[in-house]
């Protein structure tokens, strides 16, 4: 079983809502197609090997340590 937390990601989720709840323009915000393959990483470990946690973010997060 992994538990994936993926951050912010550029996606239309923000779309149509109200500025003040959009990710600022400084926002670094994941490509989806990278977390993406971080998911596949994930799936290729060997039988008996699992990745437990994956947090997958921009190295410019500021919010994770």
């Amino acid at each position: 079983m992994t538990l994936l937390i993926p951050g912010g990601m550029r996606t239309s989720f923000f779309d149509g809502r109200p500025e003040q709840y959009k990710p600022g323009p400084e926002a670094g915000l994941n490509d989806p197609a990278d977390v993406a393959q971080a998911v596949v990483f994930a799936l290729r470990q060997p039988a008996g090997c699992e990745v437990r946690e994956l947090v997958v973010c921009p190295s410019t997060e500021t919010s994770w340590p």
